[in-house]
């Protein structure tokens, strides 16, 4: 391989790797809803388009191998126009609570776990309003 095919594979690789960066904030694109592991939008993030998860043990994610989005939720973006519906329990048991904008810090939300919804959505609903 030639030092310039060398440059361009080794530019590739680091635009490639910057797009999967966990860290950095995702943005909604105006159709879906962005749940992040910590406060703030950071950590690790996963986008959820329109529907239900009723069991987020099924979403794998949140903080590395095997891990899943259980209880392990501290902050969401949701764009205008859209709503969310968030379950302590799978299955949409438990409390609930509906959100219609973006929650920075999970923990500043009453809610059934620590008097909060930091780390304790099992289940989640996202629709247009």
């Amino acid at each position: 391989m030639t030092l310039k095919h060398c440059l361009v594979a080794v530019g590739l690789l680091a635009v490639a790797s910057a797009a999967c960066d966990d860290d950095g904030p995702t943005m909604p694109t105006g159709q879906t809803v962005v749940i992040y592991q910590n406060t703030n939008y950071r950590g690790d993030s996963r986008v959820l388009a329109a529907g239900s998860q009723p069991d987020l043990d099924d979403l794998p994610g949140c903080g590395g191998a095997g891990a899943d989005w259980d209880d392990c939720i501290s902050s969401i973006r949701i764009p205008a126009g859209w709503e969310i519906t968030v379950f302590e329990h799978d299955d949409y048991q438990g409390a609930s609570a509906i959100f219609t904008s973006d929650l920075p810090d999970l923990h500043q939300q009453t809610g059934p776990c620590g008097n909060s919804w930091d780390d304790c959505i099992s289940a989640i609903q996202v629709r247009q309003r």
